[in-house]
């Protein structure tokens, strides 16, 4: 395991990636820290169905399997 050293950066704190993890230029990344300090980096990736129209992903043959389900519980809470 490597060790990186924060530096400031304008009013940031950039962290350099060593070449060899393959990270490019211009990646976008989703970034989150953990309550033990951890710092975790995804891969931001392309929204499948921003551009959907309707019905593009309707599929009779198994859409139409839960059309008579009926809420009971708590399915919808949060």
């Amino acid at each position: 395991m490597e060790t990186v050293k924060a530096r400031k950066q304008g009013n940031a704190v950039a962290i350099t990636i060593a070449k060899k993890f393959n990270v490019n230029p211009g990646e976008t990344y989703l970034i989150s820290k953990q309550e033990n300090g951890t710092i975790i980096l995804v891969p931001k990736v392309p929204d499948i169905f921003e551009n959907v129209e309707l019905n593009e992903y309707f599929d009779a043959d198994t859409d139409n399997l839960v059309k008579d389900v009926q809420l009971r519980g708590a399915e919808l809470s949060d």
